[in-house]
């Protein structure tokens, strides 16, 4: 009896036995499962990337970019792919530094961008220590008082944004310009200092993209 019963428990399974059935299901889902992600992490996607700074208000323009193929896995959705997939009228939301993929985050309309522009007179040392796309902060140093005060400083806006560098037409010209976008919030306060011509400093941010070391 007990030979017999073992005889049993050792048996080959049949074919038609169900959970022969499912262990094989299992196994080939298994498999066909492994095949199609690897196959998806090695499959390259068409991704755009920029050519230079591509600062907040600008136009989204095919000069400024170019094509790549990359590995991006899940994240293709996040980024833009072709030039066609840019919606007309479509800027910069926000700074698109040299080599960066273009993200569909940092595109949007000219209404959606809260930066405003303002020309601000510097040396020419200045105009030369940054690039467009750079991150600065603008001080702003008010007057010496009447009775002898020391001139005070105060950092009026701590991230505006070099649109563009006006290096002038005059060869050993010692001032420039440099077009910086500030925040709406903080417009009123920079046109009041420079329409009384007070001293407002662009200073770069030490190790930020844009500004020389």
């Amino acid at each position: 009896m007990g030979a017999t019963a073992a005889m049993m428990r050792l048996r080959t399974p049949r074919w038609k036995d169900p959970r022969l059935i499912v262990g094989i299901v299992l196994v080939v889902a298994s498999v066909l499962m492994g095949a199609v992600l690897v196959s998806r992490l090695s499959e390259t996607t068409a991704v755009l990337v920029a050519r230079s700074a591509i600062v907040p208000g600008d136009a989204i323009s095919a000069e400024d970019l170019m094509v790549v193929e990359l590995r991006l896995g899940e994240q293709t959705d996040h980024y833009v792919g072709t030039v066609e997939a840019v919606p007309e009228g479509a800027v910069a939301l926000r700074t698109i530094r040299p080599g960066e993929l273009v993200p569909m985050s940092a595109i949007g309309q000219s209404a959606e961008v809260p930066l405003r522009p303002v020309v601000i007179p510097v040396e020419a040392s200045v105009a030369e220590s940054v690039v467009p796309g750079a991150t600065v902060e603008l001080w702003h140093t008010a007057p010496a008082g009447e009775e002898g005060a020391d001139a005070q400083a105060r950092l009026l806006v701590p991230d505006a944004v070099v649109r563009r560098i006006d290096e002038g037409s005059s060869l050993g010209m010692q001032e420039m310009s440099v077009e910086v976008l500030v925040p709406s919030d903080r417009l009123d306060e920079v046109l009041e200092v420079l329409s009384q011509d007070e001293r407002l400093d662009v200073i770069g941010i030490p190790g930020a993209h844009g500004v020389a070391p």
